[in-house]
C-alpha cells in the first residue's frame, strides 16, 4: 500500500530557559527528532496572519546557532486519486525581518509546547497510520523520551481534502507517545487567527530536497515532501506491548473496567445474572458491524449461529468502532473480546488490545483471475493488516470467501462462468463498480463461524501441530500462531501459509 503517514512537531524550548524549579536545561540533551534521518527542525518560527516567519529576537541568547532556512512545503500534485488539502501551507523565508512582538508571543504552556504533525493521505486508515507513523514515533521516543510529557502537543497533518477528522482511533494509539493530551490538525494551527511563536517546529516523516536558484550553490531552497513512513527499529510486538502497558498504567481500574463491560455484554444478550458466573471464563466475539462499505448483510444470521453455543460460554457481539462516543471505549470494546471477526479493513488494528492468544480471523474477499487487487486475498504471506500482528502472541487466521458470498447477479447461473463474468464486469449496468472488493458488501456462510469456534475457539490445546492441521482439515489460513511446540509451556509464533485461495 501506498498510505503515507508524516509527522511535523512543534518543541519545547528547555534548552534556552531555565525551568523554575531551579533545574538546568540540558545543552546536550539529546532529543528524538536529532536522532532519525526522517526529522528535522526549523527554530524560533512562527505564525500569524496567514504566513509563517521567524523571530530573530532571541539571536544572542544561550543558543545562538538557530536552524532557519527558506523552505517550502508543497502538495500541489494528486497524489493516486487523493486531492490535496492546499490549507496545508507552509512556506518560509530566512530573510524575514520580524524581530519580536508582544501581539504574537512565544508559547507559554508550562514547560513549553511540542507539537507532532501526522500527515497521511489516507487518514481514515488507522491500519497504515499505526504502522507508518505510530511505530516509528514510539520507537524514537522510547529511546529519547521528552523530560515531560507536558513538552508535546500533537497534530495529526492530513494530505486529503474533505477529510480533517482526528478520530478516535487516532487518539487511541497516539496515547502511547508522551504528549499533554492535547490533539488537532494542522490546518487548525494554520487558521489559527492570533499570532504563535515556537522555539523549535519539527517534522518528522517527510524528505528534505535542496533546489539551486540561478544555478548559485549560495542561493538555494529547501522544499520538504512526504516520505513513506517513519523508520523504526523497534517492532510492532513491542508497540502492542507498550500500548498494553501504558493504559493499564493509566488507568489501574482498567482491568475491573473490562470484566464490567464483559458482564454488561453478557446481560444485553440476554444472559440471566445467575447464569454468568466468572466473566473470564467466557469467550467473546465481535463481528464487524460496518455502515459503509463491505457490509456484512448477513451478520444478524451469523449472530444467530452463535447462540447455539452459549451453553459453552460463548457470545458474538456486533461491533462498530464508530459507535464509541471516545477513544476509551474504544479501548473497552477490543480489550473485552477474545475473538474479532470481519472482512479486510483497518478496523482489524485495533485487535492489538485483544489480550493473550486472541484470535483475529480476516474473512478475505473473493477475488477472482479476472481481477485486480489479488493482494487483499493474500494467502501465501501476510494480508497487509496482517503485518500488525506478526510475530505476536496473538492469532492471526484466514478464510477465503467464495462467490456465494458477492451479493450481485444473483439472477446468474453461477455455474456459467462466463456468464457471471460477463455480469460483474459490466460497466454499462454499474455492476463493475460494486463488484470492486473494497466497496462491495458481502455475506458469511454461517458455517465459517462455526467451524472457527468449533476448530478453535474451543480447543483447549494450542499445540503447533494440531493447530496447523485444524485449520488444513477445515480452510483457515494460519497467517500467525502463537503456539507450542513439544514443550507446552513455551511459545512461539509459526506462520502456516498456503499458495492461492481455494475458491
Amino acid at each position: 500500500t501506498n498510505a503515507l503517514q508524516k509527522i511535523a512537531l512543534i518543541l519545547s524550548p528547555l534548552d534556552l530557559h531555565v525551568r523554575n524549579d531551579g533545574f538546568n536545561q540540558r545543552s546536550n540533551w539529546t532529543q528524538f527528532w536529532e536522532n532519525s534521518k526522517d526529522c528535522f527542525h526549523l527554530d524560533s518560527i512562527c505564525h500569524g496572519n496567514g504566513e509563517w516567519f521567524y523571530d530573530h529576537s532571541r539571536a544572542n541568547g544561550p543558543d545562538t546557532k538557530k536552524y532557519q532556512p527558506t523552505i517550502t512545503y508543497t502538495q500541489d500534485k494528486k497524489y493516486g486519486s487523493k486531492w490535496p488539502d492546499k490549507r496545508n501551507y507552509f512556506n518560509v523565508s530566512s530573510s524575514t525581518q520580524y524581530h519580536g512582538s508582544n501581539q504574537c508571543p512565544f508559547s507559554l504552556t508550562p514547560y513549553h509546547v511540542v507539537a507532532v504533525v501526522a500527515q497521511t493521505s489516507y487518514n481514515d486508515m488507522i491500519g497504515e497510520f499505526y504502522m507508518r507513523c505510530i511505530q516509528g514515533l514510539n520507537g524514537l521516543m522510547q529511546d529519547y523520551p521528552p523530560q515531560s510529557e507536558k513538552d508535546l502537543q500533537l497534530y495529526l497533518h492530513f494530505f486529503e481534502v474533505g477529510k480533517q477528522n482526528v478520530f478516535h482511533g487516532h487518539r487511541l494509539f497516539l496515547g502511547v507517545l508522551p504528549h499533554n493530551d492535547k490533539v488537532d490538525t494542522f490546518v487548525s494551527l494554520v487558521e489559527d487567527d492570533s499570532c504563535q511563536c515556537f522555539e523549535k517546529l519539527v517534522f518528522c516523516g517527510y524528505n528534505v530536497e535542496m533546489k539551486l536558484n540561478d544555478g548559485n550553490i549560495t542561493n538555494t531552497t529547501k522544499t520538504f515532501i512526504p516520505s513513506s513512513a517513519i523508520e523504526s527499529k523497534s517492532t510492532l510486538m513491542k508497540l502492542r506491548q507498550d500500548l498494553l502497558t501504558h493504559y493499564a498504567t493509566k488507568d489501574p481500574m482498567l482491568r475491573h473496567k473490562i470484566s464490567q463491560h464483559r458482564r454488561q455484554i453478557l446481560l444485553q444478550g440476554g444472559v440471566r445474572e445467575e447464569k454468568i458466573g466468572n466473566v473470564d471464563e467466557w469467550k467473546m466475539i465481535g463481528l464487524t458491524d460496518r455502515k459503509y462499505r463491505r457490509i456484512w448483510l448477513n451478520i444478524d444470521d451469523d449472530i444467530k449461529t452463535c447462540e447455539e453455543f452459549l451453553p459453552h460460554k460463548v457470545m458474538c457481539i456486533k461491533l462498530n468502532v464508530e459507535e464509541a462516543e471516545s477513544s476509551e471505549e474504544q479501548l473497552l470494546m477490543h480489550a473485552s473480546l477474545d475473538v474479532l471477526i470481519g472482512i479486510h479493513g483497518s478496523q482489524f488494528t485495533n485487535g492489538v488490545f485483544l489480550p493473550r492468544h486472541g484470535f483475529i480471523l480476516e474473512l478475505l474477499p473473493w477475488i477472482p483471475n479476472y481481477s485486480v487487487d489479488k493482494w487483499a486475498a493474500r494467502t501465501h504471506g501476510p494480508t497487509p493488516m496482517g503485518h500488525v500482528f506478526i510475530n505476536s502472541d496473538l492469532h492471526h487466521l484466514g478464510y477465503c470467501l467464495g462467490r456465494e458470498s458477492v451479493p450481485l447477479c444473483e439472477h446468474v447461473d453461477k455455474a456459467d462462468e462466463v456468464l457471471d463474468e460477463a455480469c460483474l464486469t459490466n460497466k454499462t449496468s454499474g455492476v463493475s463498480k460494486q463488484f470492486a472488493w473494497d466497496v462491495r458488501d458481502f455475506n458469511v456462510d454461517v458455517g465459517i463461524v462455526e467451524k472457527f469456534i468449533s476448530s478453535f475457539l474451543l480447543q483447549n490445546s494450542t499445540n503447533c501441530d494440531e493447530m496447523q492441521k485444524r485449520g488444513r482439515e477445515n480452510g483457515f489460513i494460519l497467517y500467525n500462531v502463537f503456539c507450542s511446540h513439544a514443550n507446552e509451556s513455551e511459545y512461539s509464533a509459526e506462520h502456516y501459509y498456503q499458495e492461492r485461495c481455494e475458491f
